[in-house]
């Protein structure tokens, strides 16, 4: 019988992993009002610093796209671990300026709040 519920276990365990892993699963969240337009857009595992002023680390094969008003970046991981950066489609950099540091800060800091929002607790 104890073989049967590790069995059993094994098998929920695996198609939760297979399907965590389909390709092409993502949340899109978009805002409009009369002076904003904001697109999130994200695959995988994203994982943000503690102070919520960056990202960490992306899943492999993951990504974020941000965009407000016709300005936005998108960023993955590299082939080392590392989270690239492509801010309005201008190449990847994986060292930010200034300028790209303060709008990253600011979206995830608008990703961060529109996750809460998401979470079933929130929705009751």
């Amino acid at each position: 019988m104890n073989k049967k519920i590790q069995i059993i276990a094994l098998v929920l365990v695996m198609l939760s992993a297979i399907t965590a892993c389909l390709p092409g699963k993502s949340t899109t969240i978009v805002n409009k009002t009369d002076n904003l337009t904001q697109k999130i857009k994200y695959s995988g595992k994203i994982v943000f610093t503690l102070d919520k002023t960056a990202i960490e680390h992306i899943s492999d094969g993951g990504y974020l796209e941000f965009e407000e008003n016709g300005e936005g970046f998108t960023a993955s991981s590299d082939s080392h671990g590392k989270v690239a950066y492509e801010f309005n489609n201008d190449g990847k950099v994986n060292e930010l300026n200034e300028g790209q540091k303060q709008f990253l800060a600011h979206a995830v800091n608008i990703i961060v709040k529109e996750q809460q929002k998401l979470k079933p607790e929130n929705n009751q």
